[in-house]
């Protein structure tokens, strides 16, 4: 109950701490009342709770305070306190990154609530200079893109930028600009440390990985690439396929390892140990046509793939019950019919992953000289019908005309972490 009281005295105070920011009256305001309230009679462990409850924009505000606030906001305790704290006012939104792969691209997001709104309507326009690319993938209200040999990361809620050190590869020296690049992003909970894993391969003309080089940076003050610290031979020469999926400190992703073989590669953030996980023959054989992805099933990492969707309205699992085995098991799912037409009706119809458990993402895209339009949306396999989604026309003016269009939609909370700072 107490916390409860002293929660009401502060959002009373709020809107004066603001002026007090500006006035800089020394961590002193006064409360509505005939006496005087010190943020000193505050403990600082109740206070730490109070501001982690917060919307993101009002703790960056309350910085200005002193020092102290300004220090205790921006420490990586409190950094990631908020981001685990529920708050009614920090509900996830939803966002969608669109780009050619190079110079045109949109970042779109939503005023409304994603979890209770089903179908929110994109009215924001959040484009940042330096965006574009290619996007690798998003967590913790953080999103990484590269351009060229070039990772970014933003923060989608104080709209920061960081471009990382351009990467180094005798690969990438000796192509003379042409290369393979992968990159994946992910956080090591053991270390509290936010990694990017760089993959370049050269392939020969027979499409067979000749040699791969794997880099990894670790997000802080004088970050810079190195090889990974993995005291296992290193991993088989191969060249992945598709986005990455972290499981409980584990990054998954496909790649291939000559033209007509596919594998699952795992990637330990912690050891940062690569382990191969042989497909089995049905699932190698409808990733090589491009209809398979990732997603979680039941807290383990599963391939979809989707080859039958179109004409049977049957999407094929594989779940794998044993890594170590290469032992896997299999599911299909008898999608509703009614629920797909909308979806089928698109000129590009693919599915994503989403790293949500028992969720993945299905979007289509109809193209014509005029304009670009796109539906996007959340299937939930437990409930066995669309949760949620988006439906776009006339997707953006400036991707008028254009035939190569990647679109991702996701959802995440949002981040207080001060990019430029990070140790």
């Amino acid at each position: 109950m107490g916390l409860f009281i002293r929660l009401a005295a502060v959002k009373g105070l709020r809107k004066k701490v603001e002026g007090g920011c500006k006035r800089r009256r020394r961590g002193i305001v006064k409360s509505a009342g005939s006496r005087s309230a010190t943020f000193e009679e505050i403990p600082e462990e109740v206070l730490i709770e109070i501001l982690a409850r917060l919307p993101a924009k009002s703790v960056m505000r309350f910085k200005c305070v002193s020092k102290h606030w300004s220090s205790l906001i921006s420490s990586r305790y409190f950094t990631n306190l908020f981001f685990q704290v529920s708050s009614p006012k920090r509900e996830p939104r939803v966002f969608m990154f669109l780009s050619d792969n190079e110079h045109l691209c949109a970042l779109l997001s939503n005023n409304n609530n994603f979890i209770s709104d089903s179908y929110p309507h994109l009215n924001q326009d959040l484009t940042m200079p330096g965006m574009g690319g290619c996007f690798v993938n998003a967590l913790r209200g953080l999103m990484c893109f590269r351009v060229g040999r070039e990772v970014r990361i933003c923060n989608l809620t104080t709209r920061q930028l960081l471009k990382l050190p351009r990467v180094k590869s005798n690969i990438l020296d000796e192509a003379g600009g042409e290369f393979r690049m992968w990159n994946y992003f992910g956080h090591d909970s053991v270390h509290d440390e936010y990694k990017v894993l760089s993959t370049v391969c050269e392939v020969n003309e027979e499409e067979r990985v000749v040699r791969s080089e794997h880099k990894v940076l670790i997000l802080g003050l004088g970050a810079y690439w190195r090889s990974t610290q993995s005291t296992t031979p290193p991993p088989p020469p191969h060249r992945p396929y598709s986005q990455g999926i972290s499981i409980n400190g584990v990054l998954y992703y496909g790649a291939w390892v000559d033209k007509n073989t596919c594998v699952l590669m795992s990637f330990d953030l912690t050891s940062e140990e690569f382990s191969l996980i042989e497909l089995p023959i049905e699932a190698s054989i409808v990733w090589h046509v491009h209809r398979a992805n990732l997603m979680i099933y039941e807290s383990k990492i599963a391939v979809f793939e989707y080859s039958r969707l179109m004409t049977e309205c049957i999407l094929d699992l594989w779940v794998v019950e044993d890594a170590g085995k290469s032992k896997w098991s299999h599911k299909a799912f008898v999608l509703p019919s009614h629920q797909l037409m909308q979806c089928l009706s698109f000129d590009v119809l693919l599915m994503h992953n989403t790293g949500r458990s028992r969720e993945l993402r299905l979007s289509g895209t109809s193209i014509d000289r005029t304009k670009v339009s796109s539906i996007h949306a959340i299937y939930d396999l437990e409930k066995n019908g669309v949760s949620r989604g988006v439906v776009i026309g006339a997707l953006h003016p400036k991707f008028s005309g254009t035939r190569s269009l990647h679109t991702t939609l996701w959802d995440d909370v949002e981040s207080i972490m001060c990019l430029k700072t990070l140790n």
